[in-house]
């Protein structure tokens, strides 16, 4: 997970983090800011932050390990100590492990290889600046994602690589409620608006989570363009 020069930087910018094996332990500090205005996330250190950000410092014990399970995620996971592990925090259910990124954004991070310092800074410092952030108005700073099946397709009708088709329908084919999207995803000639929501509202998926039904609708289209049978 870490090359000699990943652990030399750890040392010089996260001093109470220390590698154990494949695993990266301990306390993690920082100050950071999120615009907004300017949907922009800083980590500041010394430096001062734009007038309309949100400047948050906090300190947390963390440990970074290899996923047992990859079936989901390509990303180690993390794992936050001494705070609720609650979908509404982005925890997974299943291992409490936190939710960083949508599957189908992880190449930023894995491609060529894995880049640890960009994981961190880019992934785990703004999930821990989240929780700060939810622990005061209790709710995320920045715009997020549903959970399960609607997120994921939320996170594809706003990607711009059409080849993740592909990735995407193996996502969804892992969900509880594959039945259901599969008798979505093959309505023909198109998913319609008044298809029942993925999420636990049952709500019109038109008026509950519209970007999943966005993302649907290119899915099937880019499905069919490819020539990729839904299973």
């Amino acid at each position: 997970m870490l090359n000699e020069a990943d652990e030399e930087w750890l040392r010089d910018h996260y001093p109470g983090l220390i590698r154990e094996g494949n695993t990266v332990i301990g306390s993690i500090e920082f100050r950071a800011s999120y615009s907004h205005e300017q949907n922009c996330f800083r980590i500041l250190g010394d430096a001062s932050a734009p007038e309309t950000a949100v400047t948050l410092s906090g300190a947390f014990q963390i440990r970074i390990e290899e996923r047992v399970d990859a079936s989901t995620s390509q990303l180690p996971a993390l794992h936050v100590l001494d705070i609720e592990h609650s979908p509404d925090r982005h925890f997974n259910r299943k291992d409490n492990s936190a939710c960083l990124c949508s599957p189908l954004e992880e190449r930023d991070f894995t491609e060529p290889t894995f880049q640890f310092q960009s994981f961190l800074e880019r992934l785990v410092v703004p999930f821990l600046y989240g929780q700060l952030y939810y622990s005061v108005e209790e709710r995320w700073p920045w715009t997020e994602y549903a959970h399960g099946a609607t997120g994921i397709l939320e996170a594809y009708s706003r990607i711009s690589d059409r080849e993740l088709a592909a990735e995407c329908l193996r996502q969804l084919v892992q969900d509880a409620n594959w039945v259901k999207i599969r008798n979505a995803l093959t309505q023909k000639p198109f998913v319609k608006g008044h298809t029942p929501c993925f999420c636990s509202r049952m709500d019109h998926i038109r008026r509950c989570h519209p970007r999943a039904l966005t993302g649907a609708l290119l899915l099937q289209k880019d499905l069919k363009a490819r020539g990729i049978r839904i299973p």
